[in-house]
């Protein structure tokens, strides 16, 4: 048993740090796009790599930049053939984690980039579902302004307005009730 212990402990302390975090399944370029360090991923995208990669949780590499509200990853990822509406094990797209974090420049690229803003997730949830449910009001007026469909439910029956309600967000409630009168 020691020895086992005593060669692991010499591996690690030989290998350089980078390829130690791939080995641990924390590849540097998803910790880049958490910290929204665009060069860093650029400079993955232009060694050859998948724009499209996922993590070890099958999260695509899209869904970190979204998440951490980066609009230079988002569009360096994009510009370098990233496709965008690829789901993670959830169903989520980049645009459903993008408004759900109140990443609200990243949705706006994601959307110039043709992502579907009434793309549904596994449980019927919409970018403007997620927006809604997580109070993020610059995130639910974008996605009106885009013709972000209303009268979609989730999985449970709830619309965008009915999570904005039950989460108690009133500014939210306030916009998207503006909307559905229209």
């Amino acid at each position: 048993m020691r020895f086992y212990l005593l060669v692991f402990l010499t591996v690690f302390l030989i290998i350089p740090p980078t390829y130690a975090q791939s080995i641990l399944g924390e590849d540097a370029v998803f910790q880049s796009a958490d910290r929204g360090d665009s060069a860093a991923v650029e400079e993955y995208l232009l060694t050859g790599n998948n724009p499209n990669a996922r993590d070890l949780k099958k999260i695509p590499l899209l869904h970190h930049a979204s998440i951490a509200g980066v609009p230079m990853t988002v569009s360096v990822l994009i510009r370098n053939g990233d496709q965008g509406d690829i789901p993670d094990p959830f169903g989520n797209t980049a645009l459903m984690q993008a408004a759900a974090y109140g990443s609200t420049a990243a949705a706006k690229i994601l959307i110039e980039a043709r992502a579907d803003i009434d793309e549904e997730n596994q449980q019927g949830e919409t970018p403007l579902i997620k927006a809604a449910k997580t109070g993020h009001k610059e995130g639910v007026k974008l996605l009106l302004e885009k013709c972000a469909t209303l009268d979609l439910t989730d999985f449970t029956g709830r619309t965008a307005l009915d999570h904005a309600k039950q989460n108690r967000h009133p500014d939210v409630v306030r916009l998207l009730s503006a909307a559905s009168e229209e």
